[in-house]
């Protein structure tokens, strides 16, 4: 159940990222999704059981290939290294996941943990969301570089965060730990400045 009076640590933020969001053919927009589901999992990718057991539960294998995620339904698994993944899904279905997984992989050598309360989720979207991130971030942003299916550990700006290029509208989105979730926003918010202004 949604706890209705939970407020996210940014929060405060809210009416500033409307505010500074553009509209139109050259407009960008940022917003939060707070309070998304998020289980960090290890494992051996090459064990078939391991394998097996994750993609009964989230309806895919988890990806190899480095920078990658893969989307099945309302989940989505981010590869974040040889033995390590992210499995980000809806609001509070976190408890649920965490279940499952541990209930498929019992007597296997892993680990399966609820970090939904480690990062927030920000979305910068529209036509020139690719600009304000090359001005955020060391990343070649180009499309041919970057492109919806992956998703990289960088920094934007001066904070770390996971970063998932979403679809080709541009939208990226950026899971980033709370105590830098604020100084993010600003920064974006900077970033985004000009655009009111075209």
């Amino acid at each position: 159940m949604v706890d209705t009076f939970r407020n996210s640590i940014i929060a405060h933020k809210e009416q500033a990222m409307i505010n500074g969001s553009v509209s139109g053919d050259q407009g960008v927009s940022l917003s939060e999704i707070p309070f998304l589901a998020q289980v960090n999992i290890r494992g051996n990718a090459e064990d078939k059981k391991f394998v097996s057991a994750v993609k009964k539960i989230v309806g895919v294998a988890v990806p190899t290939d480095p920078n990658t995620y893969v989307t099945k339904g309302d989940l989505t698994v981010f590869w974040l290294g040889p033995d390590e993944w992210q499995i980000v899904g809806p609001v509070d279905a976190q408890d649920d996941l965490v279940q499952k997984l541990r209930d498929a992989l019992d007597g296997q050598h892993v680990a399966v943990i609820d970090v939904s309360g480690n990062r927030t989720a920000l979305d910068l979207t529209g036509p020139q969301a690719r600009n304000v991130m090359k001005k955020s971030c060391r990343l070649d942003m180009d499309a041919q570089s970057f492109a919806p299916g992956q998703a990289v550990q960088t920094r934007v700006g001066k904070a770390p965060v996971l970063l998932q290029m979403l679809d080709d509208k541009p939208t990226y989105r950026m899971f980033v730990r709370p105590s830098f979730a604020e100084y993010l926003v600003d920064w974006l918010l900077d970033a985004m400045g000009e655009y009111h202004h075209l």
